[in-house]
């Protein structure tokens, strides 16, 4: 093999003399290198936290949707923002309508402590969010019985059922869909006054009733029998 000409020595030289200090030069010349870039203004596109506050009786369907906003700013403190993302909060009350346009302006979107910036713009600029409202109502019972006296007896008024009204519990929508409650369709064959328990018709309702019984009453009486006199035959005349 021929010796190495001049030209090659010094190549070679110039990475293996020396290699600690070039070392520390490359390592030194990297940091000066961070720190200018990081006072630099620059602009970067950053993931926007959405954060929804509603009442306990209003759960968000679905996820929050994506926003993303541009941020304007020295490097380093953009970089903060990947790990303590900047926040859009709105709070809603238990009014909230099953369905809610938000409109987004810069200034809804609120940057970390300790992060100097400007947003200059955010998208997208509404979000469309659906809402399941648990909401209360109380609406009124009805009689689906079929009720009979028992011989010797006959009924003298309408069936009384009490509580006259039940509390519906469930999604808004659904409640403000019902607006009564019907007894079981069974029959009652009776013969005093006493209350029944009887349960109320709830399947396909989709929300919980409350009491899911009541107490019936059938007002009846009894027939009095013929009297004596009654029951003899009038004579005629000769």
């Amino acid at each position: 093999m021929p010796p190495p000409t001049p030209w090659q020595r010094r190549v070679k030289s110039a990475f293996t003399e020396h290699l600690a200090l070039k070392l520390v030069a490359i390592f030194f010349a990297f940091v000066v290198w961070l720190v200018v870039s990081g006072e630099r203004p620059t602009e970067m596109v950053v993931p926007v936290r959405v954060e929804i506050g509603v009442d306990t009786s209003v759960t968000l369907r679905g996820p929050t949707p994506e926003v993303r906003a541009l941020v304007v700013g020295r490097g380093r403190d953009l970089m903060k923002l990947w790990d303590t993302p900047p926040t859009i909060s709105q709070r809603l009350g238990s009014d909230v309508p099953d369905s809610l346009a938000i409109m987004l302006e810069v200034n809804n979107v609120e940057l970390p402590p300790g992060v100097a910036g400007i947003v200059r713009d955010v998208q997208p600029r509404s979000l469309r969010l659906r809402f399941d409202v648990q909401t209360k109502r109380f609406v009124p019972v009805r009689s689906a019985l079929r009720v009979r006296a028992d011989s010797g007896f006959r009924l003298t008024g309408p069936v009384q059922v009490e509580p006259t009204r039940v509390q519906l519990i469930g999604e808004r929508r659904t409640v403000r869909a019902i607006d009564t409650v019907v007894t079981a369709s069974i029959d009652l064959v009776v013969r005093d006054t006493t209350s029944m328990t009887v349960a109320l018709d709830t399947a396909g309702l989709g929300v919980r009733v409350s009491p899911a019984f009541v107490r019936v009453r059938a007002p009846v009486t009894a027939i009095d029998p013929p009297t004596a006199a009654s029951a003899t035959p009038a004579r005629r005349r000769p």
